[in-house]
């Protein structure tokens, strides 16, 4: 215990950080081989907040961290990429380029990392190879984690490539779960396949990624010891979620059998689906024998400046409390959980999510895939809806009756169709009818080859109907890389050009390619607002001046600034005027409230108009072979001719026959409602 404790408060100098930007890959790796002990990437900047805090953590904060990061001898910051970087423009108002420009002068001794789904890079679809290496080619990171949420590996062969190329650090991951396929045998393969495409082991690190926490400490150091036993000099990189409350004992497993790096967060940012503390980690590790490289004094620092500023963000907290060993079933990944819960809320279906999540456990066991980022949203979504669809037409009694046929089906009958009666083949065959089109896309191989191999065929006929084994012929296991075709780019640019009417900055090309409708918003905001979400303190960015004589003091560009509420006057025609002094000069703002006069929505009734299937955001009106349609346009039944963003997903709209664009009732970016008008389509004569 006394020797524990003296290594406990034992500080790595200033001078003592051993990896820093610049250094090569193979200068990286050697520098962690060479390295006594362990070391430690923190989360804190990219994954602690979207795991717990629905990616709702502002730059103007995690930026007074960095100065103490800066000195701690850390491996890595993960402060970029997964949904944060999405997040961040539609919500944050922030682009993640300036916050790798705010990090890289507060922090200059740390490698930044981000985190990539090989094809779907920082979005949900898979993009075409040449998006892929513009975008990677563009930005400024040091270590590259890229996942596959199939363990394609295939899928990885871009970003690799360009990454290495550019002499940084290249961190391929496995995705990792507990199931019965899941065996050594196999995770082995996903390895050889790895260390095939990356030539070797002297330049990569490999990150066994655990991103629902289910794995106990038995089967992770178990797996480490597998992997070093056929690869002794491939440096391993854990990454894990504390959802099922085991994880510092199986960070620990994994450093014993031989892992180099762990992720850690900051202990006052700890909650339930996010990652272990900093000071616990190593605390721990130190009293069972197993160094930790840390400057202990500037990690308890950082622990406190976090509890400054923390209690700004409470709100955006799962409503769902504490540990969930039962996410061992449904593997509900920490980076899922507040946002689904989110949608809930915001959907009116909170109260569904215990059936959502057992629906959940049963679903990854018919289609079977990692429930990581895109494949945690088409889980989310597909049985989200299915539960929906039942309460709304059977109430509770249709819900509970929805879970025994599935648990029938999958844990009596072994999922052999044939052993169920002939109402509930039927009723199963429903299953899938209102999939979304990514649902459909993995069935058919959009996203790569699933990991263990397709479902069964009655899925394919419970989602496309008629048409089902027609999609199955159709199906392909090549990668996307192989399969889309490349985006025109001097197109797309010149889209953006004409809608924001300037040229575009490389950054702002990138944002586009990546979540066009969320990049024109960002873009507006900010041209409109400025840096405001840089400069404004957090309260006052979420809550605003409340009373007369509040005020907020700034810097920008180097000048002082004050604002200071002067008065909110009445509400008249659902307009309030707001008197405001800026650096004590009176200004009025009209500020229209909810009760502003709005545009009658149209609901679709005929049969010749096309309704909204759900709610969600018009983010492309066309298709990708034809581009945008217009009226008096012919399409064909089944066209595709517009898509609905809802939930991260995207849902295809069909035309039902074939005929003329007669109206088209929406326009790009527009919030629809389920049932709105968005087509009226004549038939041709």
């Amino acid at each position: 215990m006394e020797t524990g404790h003296a290594s406990q408060v034992a500080s790595v100098q200033d001078d003592d950080v051993f990896v820093r930007p610049g250094m090569t890959a193979r200068e990286i790796v050697q520098a962690v081989r060479n390295l006594k002990g362990v070391c430690l990437t923190s989360v804190s900047m990219r994954d602690a907040g979207q795991s717990d805090f629905k990616n709702r953590h502002r730059i103007y904060d995690l930026k007074t961290l960095a100065p103490l990061y800066n000195r701690m001898g850390l491996f890595s910051a993960e402060c970029h990429g997964g949904a944060r970087w999405h997040v961040g423009i539609m919500n944050r108002r922030e682009s993640p380029f300036e916050e790798i420009q705010i990090l890289r002068r507060l922090m200059p001794n740390v490698l930044l990392q981000t985190l990539v789904r090989e094809t779907n890079l920082w979005g949900y679809r898979p993009y075409p190879r040449n998006v892929i290496e513009y975008a990677v080619a563009q930005v400024d990171i040091d270590v590259w984690r890229c996942f596959s949420f199939l363990n394609d590996v295939r899928n990885m062969r871009a970003v690799a490539e360009v990454v290495m190329k550019r002499g940084r650090l290249f961190e391929p991951a496995i995705s990792f779960t507990v199931a019965d396929w899941a065996t050594d045998a196999y995770y082995l393969g996903v390895v050889r396949e790895i260390v095939a495409l990356a030539g070797g082991v002297d330049e990569i690190i490999l990150c066994i990624k655990d991103m629902a926490g289910v794995g106990n400490p038995a089967r992770i150091s178990q797996l480490v010891t597998t992997i070093k036993e056929h690869y002794p000099d491939l440096l391993i990189h854990y990454h894990r979620h504390i959802t099922d409350g085991l994880a510092i004992p199986a960070l620990f497993a994994a450093a014993q059998s031989g892992a180099k790096i762990v992720d850690v967060q900051e202990d006052a940012l700890v909650r339930f689906y996010g990652h272990p503390p900093i000071l616990g980690v190593q605390a721990y590790f130190e009293e069972g024998g197993i160094h930790v490289h840390l400057n202990r004094m500037a990690a308890e620092q950082t622990n406190q400046q976090v509890r400054e500023w923390i209690g700004h963000y409470e709100w955006a907290e799962s409503p769902f409390k504490g540990y969930d060993h039962g996410v061992t079933k449904h593997r509900m990944p920490g980076g899922a959980f507040p946002s689904s819960f989110e949608q809930a809320e915001k959907g009116g279906f909170l109260h569904l999510m215990p059936a959502i999540l057992r629906v959940m456990a049963l679903y990854n066991q018919i289609v079977r895939y990692f429930d990581v980022t895109p494949g945690s949203q088409i889980t989310w979504v597909t049985c989200s809806g299915i539960v929906n669809r039942y309460a709304k037409e059977q109430g509770e009694s249709g819900v509970r009756r929805l879970i025994a046929l599935l648990s029938k089906f999958v844990e009596e009958k072994g999922q052999d169709i044939e052993a169920m009666s002939e109402e509930e083949r039927e009723e199963l065959l429903q299953l899938f009818r209102n999939a979304s089109g990514d649902f459909k896309n993995l069935l058919v191989g959009g996203y790569g080859r699933l990991p263990v191999g397709w479902p069964a065929d009655w899925v394919y006929q419970s989602a496309f109907g008629d048409e089902w084994q027609a999609k199955i012929q159709g199906r392909t296991d090549r990668s996307p890389l192989d399969t889309l075709k490349d985006d025109d780019l001097d197109r797309l640019r010149q889209t953006l050009s004409e809608a924001i009417g300037r040229a575009p900055t490389e950054e702002e090309f990138i944002l586009y390619l990546m979540h066009p409708k969320d990049a024109l918003s960002f873009i507006e905001f900010r041209e409109r607002y400025g840096m405001a979400p840089l400069v404004l303190p957090t309260d006052v960015w979420r809550n605003g001046l409340r009373r007369s004589g509040d005020k907020v003091d700034f810097e920008l560009d180097g000048k002082p600034y004050c604002i200071e509420l002067v008065s909110v006057g009445a509400e008249h025609e659902g307009v309030i005027h707001v008197v405001l002094k800026v650096n004590n000069v009176t200004r009025v703002y009209p500020v229209a409230t909810p009760r502003a006069r709005k545009a009658e929505i149209r609901m679709a009734k005929g049969p010749n108009e096309i309704g909204a299937p759900i709610n969600g955001n018009v983010w492309r009106i066309g298709n990708p072979q034809r581009g945008p349609i217009h009226v008096g346009d012919v399409v064909h039944k089944g066209e595709e001719v517009a898509n609905l963003e809802a939930m991260k997903m995207e849902h295809a709209i069909l035309a039902p026959f074939s005929g003329r664009i007669a109206e088209v009732c929406i326009k790009l970016n527009d919030v629809v409602k389920e049932g709105q008008l968005l087509f009226v389509l004549e038939k041709n004569a």
